[in-house]
C-alpha cells in the first residue's frame, strides 16, 4: 500500500509540473503574439502570388494552422494534440512536426546520454579524489575548476573548442556531411556509426567537461561532511581503514545528491544543447528548435519543446522510482 502511494504521489507530481509547463510554452508562443497583435503567418507570405490579395493568403493560413481560432479553443487543440503526438505540420519545413522530430531526436540522444555518463564518473572519480585531499591543493584546483564549469558561457568555449581542434589541429572532423559520406557517397554500416560517433566526439567531450561541475561540488561536500559524521566514527572505532570507509561507505551515500541531480541535469542538458547543436553544426533538437525560432515556426517550436520536457519529465519520474533503492532510508510513505 506504501508503495502504491508513493508511485500516486510522484506520478502526480510530474504531471503537474509537465502540464505547467505546456500552460507556460501555450502562453509564450501563441498567447504573447496575439497579445501583441503577431501573425507567424504573415512571415510566410511574399508581397505578391500568383495576383492573388496578400491578406486572402494571410487569412488561408490562419485557417490551416488554427490561428485565427479563440485562445480557448486554441489551447484544447493543443493539448489534444500533444496529448495524441499530432503537433501539426511545420510552416517553415511543410512537414510534421513529429516527422522531424523522430528524426532528429536520435542525434541529440547520442549526444546527451554518452556527456551525462561521463560527466557523472568524472564528478564522481574527481570528487573522490578532493574528498581523500581535503584541504589540499589538489581539493582546491578540482573544486576551483568545477566552479569555473557553471559560470563559462558554452556557446562562446565552444567556438573556440571547435576551431582548435577542428580546424587548425584538425583532430576531429566539423562537417556531418564530410564526416558520413565518402566523395559524396553515404557510408554503410560499422564504418558509417565509427565516423558518425567520431564526428560527435568532440561535442560529447565538450559537454562532458561543461557539465560535471555541480554534480561534482554536490559529491566532494556531502562526503566531506559524512566523514565527520557518528557513523564514519565507528567505523574507525571498528578498525576500518579510511579507504574502505571511502569507497564502500561514503560513496553510496555522498552519490545520492548526484543522482538526484542527473534528473535535472538531463532537462538542462537537452536544452542547452540548442547552442551546442548550432555550434557544432549538428542536426538535433537543439539545433532544429534554433531554425524554428529564426522563422517563428510556433507548430515546431511547441512540438520541439513539448517533447525535450517530456523526456526529461520522464526521465525524474524513472528517478523517483530508482531513489529509495539507491537510499535505504528513504520510505515509500
Amino acid at each position: 500500500m506504501g508503495l502504491a502511494r508513493y508511485l500516486i504521489k510522484r506520478i502526480a507530481e510530474r504531471l503537474v509540473l509537465l502540464f505547467g509547463i505546456l500552460v507556460f510554452n501555450f502562453a509564450i508562443f501563441q498567447v504573447l503574439p496575439t497579445l501583441y497583435g503577431i501573425n507567424p503567418a504573415e512571415l510566410y507570405v511574399p508581397l505578391t502570388y500568383k495576383g492573388l490579395p496578400r491578406s486572402e493568403l494571410v487569412q488561408a493560413l490562419d485557417a490551416q494552422f488554427g490561428l485565427n481560432l479563440p485562445l480557448p479553443e486554441r489551447f484544447f487543440i493543443y493539448i489534444k494534440s500533444l496529448l495524441t503526438f499530432h503537433l501539426g505540420i511545420s510552416m517553415s519545413y511543410q512537414e510534421p512536426v513529429i516527422t522531424l522530430v523522430e528524426q532528429r531526436f536520435p542525434v541529440t540522444a547520442l549526444l546527451v546520454i554518452p556527456s551525462l555518463i561521463l560527466s557523472s564518473i568524472l564528478a564522481v572519480v574527481l570528487g573522490l579524489y578532493s574528498i581523500s585531499r581535503q584541504g589540499k591543493i589538489g581539493d582546491s584546483v578540482v573544486s576551483f575548476t568545477s566552479i569555473m564549469t557553471y559560470f563559462i558561457p558554452a556557446f562562446w568555449l565552444g567556438e573556440i573548442v571547435l576551431y582548435f581542434f577542428g580546424f587548425y589541429f584538425k583532430i576531429f572532423p566539423t562537417n556531418l556531411g564530410e564526416a558520413i559520406t565518402n566523395n559524396g557517397h553515404p557510408l554503410q554500416g560499422v564504418v558509417y556509426w565509427v565516423d558518425l560517433l567520431k564526428f560527435l566526439t568532440l561535442p560529447i567531450l565538450f559537454i562532458t567537461v561543461i557539465s560535471y561541475g555541480v554534480r561534482n561540488i554536490l559529491f566532494r561536500n556531502n562526503g566531506i561532511e559524512l566523514m565527520g559524521s557518528n557513523f564514519v566514527n565507528y567505523l574507525r572505532a571498528r578498525g576500518i581503514d579510511d579507504r574502505n570507509i571511502l569507497y564502500k561507505h561514503i560513496t553510496r551515500n555522498a552519490i545520492i545528491p548526484v543522482v538526484t541531480r542527473v534528473g535535472i541535469d538531463i532537462a538542462f542538458l537537452f536544452a542547452g544543447v540548442v547552442f551546442i547543436e548550432d555550434v557544432f553544426n549538428i542536426p538535433g533538437l537543439g539545433r532544429l528548435l534554433v531554425r524554428a525560432s529564426e522563422n517563428l515556426d510556433v507548430p515546431l517550436l511547441g512540438g520541439d519543446f513539448y517533447i525535450i520536457s517530456l523526456f526529461a519529465v520522464v526521465i525524474l519520474l524513472a528517478l523517483d522510482l530508482v531513489y529509495p533503492l539507491i537510499d535505504p532510508r528513504v520510505k515509500y510513505e
